[in-house]
């Protein structure tokens, strides 16, 4: 979603918020003739302080607004004595701070920001369970002692990975034991290259290869590949929990390959150790790993046997 479709979205939000009050002023005014009547007596204060203004008339002016001001607040009282909410009528925006307008004090309100934030994440193959995976809610509480520098440094890498991102930058290999923080980090660095405007694919490893495995048999309406190997950015979530076999294996470094070749960065986080990696994707697969990717280790205890254990 670009920022031109985020606002067309807002402008369309604004206007049926904008026709739903209008329908609900002229219900009002047919029910109470009272309401209907200062309705036209504020609509004529438009043209009267335009022509003051023009006038130079200050005094008008002022006596004007004065008059207005007091219509407003005798229509207010008219609608709570009737048993309505003195704003009863007014536009209900989706968004407070920029009244659906899309802007706040000239800059892009917060409410777009998060629309394509939350689009860039979509598009990221982000679901549910890993949009709130953030740089800003990941907890360092959860490690001591020398994991906890370790895990600090890794912290502050992934930040910097987002934050200097170009689609020539480094690829990255998260290895380390189940519930560490590899699949959060992973999450948080597609959200923010994404929501930087890249082409950002976060997958599974399990769902990559099946894939290519439905590719290589379909007939008609193959699922595509080539997204894998021409996106800005890769991810692949859990290495080695896929089924392994000759032909993943080889698949896998087609795909790898391909990106190195061609300088674009890949995202992995397994729990395999080097022995494993090697045993089940061979020593092409390792020889790159190790050769081409900035290996980040993390340590620790389960974070989420923790987690559970704080209930």
């Amino acid at each position: 979603m670009t920022v031109t479709q985020a606002l067309h979205i807002k402008d369309k939000q604004r206007a049926e918020a904008e026709a739903k009050a209008e329908a609900r002023t002229i219900a009002l005014c047919k029910e109470i003739p009272a309401l209907s009547e200062i309705d036209r007596k504020l609509a004529a204060f438009g043209p009267a302080l335009v022509g003051f203004a023009i006038a130079g008339d200050k005094e008008g002016l002022a006596r004007l607004e004065q008059e207005n001001l007091e219509l407003q607040e005798r229509r207010k009282q008219v609608l709570v004595a009737h048993g309505y909410r003195e704003n009863e009528d007014a536009p209900v925006y989706q968004c407070s701070l920029c009244s659906d307008s899309g802007y706040t004090k000239g800059s892009l309100c917060l409410c777009v920001k998060k629309q394509l934030t939350l689009s860039a994440y979509a598009s990221a193959g982000l679901g549910k369970g890993l949009i709130d995976k953030r740089f800003d809610n990941f907890s360092l509480k959860y490690y001591t002692g020398e994991d906890l520098t370790r895990m600090e440094k890794v912290l502050s890498i992934c930040k910097e990975y987002v934050q200097t991102f170009t689609p020539t930058a480094q690829p990255l290999l998260f290895l380390g034991k189940t519930g560490l923080g590899k699949t959060h980090l992973s999450a948080a660095i597609a959200g923010g290259v994404a929501a930087k405007g890249y082409k950002v694919i976060y997958e599974t490893s399990q769902k990559l290869f099946d894939t290519y495995e439905s590719a290589r048999f379909a007939r008609e309406n193959a699922p595509d590949t080539a997204k894998y190997e021409e996106c800005d950015l890769l991810l692949i979530d859990d290495l080695g929990a896929e089924c392994g076999s000759q032909y993943t294996a080889a698949t896998f470094f087609n795909l790898l390959n391909t990106r190195l070749m061609e300088g674009k960065p890949t995202v992995i986080n397994t729990n395999l150790g080097r022995p494993q990696l090697e045993k089940t994707y061979g020593e092409r697969v390792l020889s790159r790993l190790l050769g081409e990717f900035r290996v980040l280790l993390f340590s620790g205890s389960d974070v989420r046997m923790q987690k559970l254990g704080e209930k």
